[in-house]
């Protein structure tokens, strides 16, 4: 009897344990078809039914197929009046040959999931090529880059066989980017695993417009209609932001850049003439748009036109090579001597990590006045002595005398005159640098040495301020608009808006209507630049983009004294 009860109350204590012990987890795999071709990618789905942070070993998989990836998840809900969580992982396989391949047993903890048999068909032609013969990769020159700068990113497809005819790789698309193709896809050989593949490879150059993580999508390749695709992995890049340098308004990342002085004229001019003079900019890993503009149009001793405006663009094995080449013509608005000042632009050296200058010597143009008419007095005094009377041989005069003091007379004319001129131009010069002054007393005073005075003007010039500066470039882009030349208009806007906005980059005309926000505004700048480029003809007029300038720069100037 007592050996019964011991049994039975045993029994009992069991049963509740059981009873009051949770159930027992159940670990299922649930792969979205059975039957594949091979190729082609398989997507397992594992999933057990309690929330749990462990993992279960994928490794037995990669026996028979390779493993591309897996993301997990947890589902709850609540049913019958209690929680139900379920700890769910996404599988991505693709089969390594053809055949009948069993996905394993999985374990996570002491619970095991049941085997799987798939199913892989084998295929001919295309899709055999890409699935065992060939494969696809891709890379980067870096994976840190500065905004703006260049970064190459290659795409290489591995074969042994010909490709078909209707197979296709395809092409690099990135938002928030400038992404060129450089140049067509290239094809040659290459020594691998003891086989001998040809790799067909397209490079792109990449310059990213904005900061922060960029991510380079997966390329995809593909034998024709119907066939498996050969895909790689996305690349995630890092874009910094440009670096303040000691000169505002330019940000030049680039491998290299030179700047180059290509006139070939003399620069000693005769008043009432003009010079061409052609610079140039070259850059290694920037594109044709990026560079700035080299002269400055504001001389006070020279009107500066621009006369043409050249971009050109290469794409080489190393990136894009660009370069930038204006003409302009210079007339000097009086004579001595007229500085064009030193040409300095500063860039970022992305191999050194360094800011750096490239930069022209200033140039001094040497004007000359224009050359007295001799020959028209000579021409007078010989015609003078030819209508002259005819007289008794012994009553002549000694003609031999009368022709030396002839030209002595017309010498101290010419000096005389020289003279005259060269005071004049000084006192006009002196005018023009020191402001007016009174006439009538300056008559009163003996006449200044002319080899003295230009110094003494020279030196009394007064320094703009930037306000001034800036007031100038408005002044004259404002003109340039009024005179319906849309390349002078669009350089002299460039000029104003870097004094304007001096912490803002401004690598051509429609970034002005992105800082300001104004539609109107982009709606002209890109009427002007149709016909900068050709896409419209006939005249341009400017008027409406003065107007718009007008109350933009009006507006802005509000609001900075407010």
């Amino acid at each position: 009897m007592s050996q019964m009860f011991h049994l039975t109350r045993s029994l009992i204590t069991g049963l509740i344990i059981l009873a009051s012990s949770p159930a027992w987890a159940q670990l299922n795999v649930f792969p979205d078809r059975f039957s594949i071709t091979e190729g082609e990618t398989i997507q397992l789905t594992v999933e057990i039914d309690q929330r749990t942070s462990s993992r279960p070993d994928f490794s037995p998989l990669t026996k028979d197929f390779h493993f591309l990836g897996s993301k997990q998840m947890t589902v709850s809900s609540y049913a019958n009046g209690a929680n139900q969580n379920i700890t769910r992982w996404k599988i991505l396989l693709r089969p390594r040959r053809a055949g009948d391949l069993q996905i394993p047993a999985l374990q996570l903890n002491n619970e095991y999931s049941q085997p799987q048999l798939i199913t892989v068909e084998g295929v001919a032609g295309a899709a055999a090529l890409i699935s065992s013969d060939s494969f696809l990769e891709s890379s980067v020159d870096s994976y840190e880059v500065y905004q703006g700068s260049q970064l190459l990113y290659s795409v290489r497809l591995f074969h042994l066989e010909e490709l078909p005819p209707m197979s296709t790789l395809s092409e690099l698309t990135i938002p928030g980017t400038r992404t060129v193709p450089l140049g067509d896809k290239q094809q040659y050989s290459r020594q691998m695993k003891g086989q001998t593949y040809q790799v067909t490879e397209q490079s792109y150059a990449i310059f990213p417009d904005q900061t922060g993580p960029l991510t380079i999508p997966a390329a995809h390749f593909s034998a024709g209609p119907g066939t498996p695709e050969l895909t790689t992995d996305p690349i995630s890049i890092d874009v910094l932001p440009r670096v303040s340098q000691a000169i505002r308004g330019y940000w030049l990342p680039a491998s290299k850049i030179t700047l180059e002085d290509l006139t070939e004229a003399d620069n000693n001019l005769v008043l009432g003439e003009s010079q061409l003079r052609t610079l140039r900019i070259s850059a290694e890993g920037l594109m044709a748009e990026q560079l700035p503009a080299l002269m400055p149009l504001r001389n006070e001793l020279a009107r500066i036109s621009v006369e043409d405006v050249s971009l050109e663009q290469k794409l080489t094995a190393k990136g894009v090579v660009s370069s930038r080449t204006e003409t302009l013509r210079i007339t000097p608005a009086e004579r001595g001597e007229v500085t064009l000042p030193e040409i300095i632009i500063p860039w970022w050296n992305i191999n050194q990590d360094q800011s750096e200058k490239v930069r022209l010597a200033q140039v001094i143009l040497r004007v000359a006045p224009p050359s007295p008419a001799a020959p028209a007095v000579e021409a007078v005094a010989e015609k003078s002595a030819m209508v002259a009377p005819n007289i008794p041989s012994e009553d002549k005069p000694d003609y031999s005398s009368i022709r030396i003091l002839v030209w002595l007379l017309t010498a101290i004319a010419i000096i005389s005159s020289l003279g005259w001129l060269y005071s004049y131009s000084a006192q006009r010069r002196k005018k023009f640098d020191i402001g007016d002054f009174d006439i009538s007393s300056a008559d009163k005073k003996p006449p200044p040495n002319p080899l003295s005075q230009q110094p003494m003007a020279e030196a009394g010039a007064s320094q703009a301020t930037p306000q001034e500066d800036e007031q100038n470039a408005f002044d004259k882009a404002i003109q340039a608009c009024n005179r319906d030349t849309p390349l002078e208009a669009r350089l002299l806007i460039l000029d104003w808006a870097r004094l304007f906005w001096p912490d803002s980059q401004f690598t051509d005309s429609l970034h002005l209507s992105e800082i300001n926000n104004s539609k109107t505004l982009e709606l002209l700048l890109i009427d002007m630049e149709s016909y900068i480029s050709g896409a419209e003809t006939g005249q341009w007029s400017g008027d409406l983009l003065a107007q718009a300038l007008r109350h933009i720069r009006e507006s802005q100037l509000r609001k900075r004294q407010r």
